[in-house]
């Protein structure tokens, strides 16, 4: 059972990580950028920015965070 509750708090880190990551990125394309779509594509471009240092930590590291099984 304590293995099965380790997994679910990874899980759950991870999600809070990502939604923290988007909320940042929607913040700074508001801040950034002028225009609706304009601030999309910035959201989209700032999201990946700030997700791929946190992925390729995860991939070095050996651990999955991704939620498939």
């Amino acid at each position: 059972m304590p293995a099965l509750e380790t997994a679910l708090l990874e899980r759950v880190g991870a999600r809070i990580i990502r939604i923290l990551i988007s909320a940042f990125a929607g913040y700074l394309a508001i801040r950034v950028v002028d225009g609706f779509f304009a601030q999309l594509a910035a959201v989209v471009v700032f999201a990946v920015a700030l997700t791929a240092p946190w992925e390729l930590v995860n991939h070095l590291r050996g651990s999955d965070s991704d939620d498939r099984e």
